[in-house]
């Protein structure tokens, strides 16, 4: 039944959230009425975004190809900030505030009461300023999310790399979302970039769609752009695109430069290279995987890729094996089968991490390897930031990101 009627759920919190936040800056605002009037002006407009995202979502409308979506995302941001940010906030100051009345009950005097209304000020001065910090920094998230993508080169030097793949070079792109916050303009900019690049190899790890399948029409014309990598264009579904309509995604990509791995492996005939796409189990899988959870710091990552599905020739000997899946999961298992490259997305490196350190974002909360490259095991992974948000239309120092990955042949030691 709670899934049934998540959604109204999750607007009915954000209703009451509304309601809550509205009342703690009336309180702010005190009596002064142009004050007050700002604050509910200011409600009005920032909960106008929900009509537009309604609106857009029944008529089969991609959000960001609209000028509704700059209505859309600063409104939904402000849903995220009070709801996650804000609200808590003000609630455990009110708490505070609560808790000191009751304690000094009956022990103040008359010559206590500046410093308590001192107090009062000091404590609704400073809830200002954090409520005006983590709007700005939203604000900012959503600007910045819809700028170009930012490129990662990374270069491996790996042991025994056939001498004909030393600098090949391969771009990863993931988690695309169109259809959500994401459209053609930043489909456009993102495959334009890569194209300057000229890799060898593209390869895109999962979510490219979201809410419509349709949108999936939408990657046809900016494909072309990468129509002159030598070794094609490769990719797999993730589990956005299986809640999305999988079969009419695969229908309406094939022919148009997306070469599509559902649990399937090639070997291309001219270069010591396989390739094996594995499909992602969309609703039937979550972070716990099929085993122990993924979490940060677990010793072993668990066994959740079935490499018994995949179809097409067992790898040569001697080539250089990448594999393509949507989550970072598996990551010993896939080593152990042979692979040396494994690339990723999903996590969205967490969507909010510090500015100093990427390992520590949200995502380090569930997954092992949440962001960014690893090598364990005798491979790589790499786990790309991606291109879209998913949910709240912002990030915050988890920017959108492809990577350049070029392979080199590691010296040998002693050399």
């Amino acid at each position: 039944m709670l899934r049934d009627h998540r959604l109204f759920l999750f607007l009915l919190i954000c209703l009451l959230g509304q309601i809550l936040a509205w009342r703690l800056w009336l309180r702010w605002a005190g009596p002064r009425r142009p004050a007050r009037a700002a604050v509910h002006l200011l409600f009005v407009l920032f909960n106008l975004g929900w009509f537009f995202s309604a609106g857009s979502l029944y008529f089969g409308h991609n959000l960001s190809d609209r000028l509704w979506a700059w209505v859309a995302r600063p409104s939904i941001a402000w849903q995220a900030a009070y709801i996650l940010a804000i609200l808590p906030l003000g609630l455990l100051g009110s708490l505070g505030l609560g808790l000191g009345r009751f304690f000094r009950r009956g022990r103040a005097g008359a010559g206590d009461r500046p410093a308590d209304q001192g107090r009062r000020d000091f404590i609704k001065i400073s809830g200002l300023g954090v409520s005006t910090a983590i709007l700005g920094a939203c604000a900012w998230g959503v600007v910045r999310q819809g700028r170009p993508p930012g490129l990662e080169r990374l270069e491996l030097a790996v042991p025994g790399l056939p001498p004909a793949l030393d600098g090949f070079k391969i771009m990863h792109l993931t988690d695309i979302h169109l259809g959500l916050w994401a459209g053609r303009k930043e489909l456009d900019q993102a495959l334009e970039r890569a194209a300057a690049e000229k890799p060898h190899l593209a390869a895109l790890t999962g979510d490219l769609v979201d809410r419509n399948p349709d949108f999936a029409k939408l990657y046809r014309e900016p494909l072309k752009r990468l129509a002159g990598t030598p070794c094609g264009v490769w990719g797999v579904l993730g589990n956005h695109d299986h809640y999305t309509g999988p079969r009419r995604i695969a229908e309406l990509l094939d022919g148009h430069g997306l070469n599509l791995l559902v649990d399937r492996q090639v070997n291309f005939p001219d270069l010591p290279l396989s390739l094996i796409g594995l499909d992602d189990q969309g609703r039937h899988q979550s972070w716990l995987g099929r085993g122990a959870p993924s979490v940060r710091g677990q010793e072993e990552d668990p066994d959740v890729l079935d490499f018994s599905l995949v179809r097409g020739p067992a790898p040569r000997p001697g080539d250089f094996t990448v594999l393509l899946n949507h989550r970072p999961e598996g990551f010993r298992q896939a080593a152990g089968h042979g692979c040396r490259l494994y690339l990723a997305g999903h996590t969205h490196g967490g969507q909010y991490q510090v500015p100093w350190d990427r390992q520590l974002n949200l995502a380090a909360a569930f997954y092992k390897y949440s962001s960014g490259l690893y090598r364990e095991h005798g491979a790589w992974l790499n786990v790309s930031r991606g291109l879209a948000s998913v949910g709240i239309p912002f990030r915050l120092w988890a920017w959108p990101q492809i990577s350049l990955i070029t392979l080199r042949v590691a010296p040998e030691r002693g050399a």
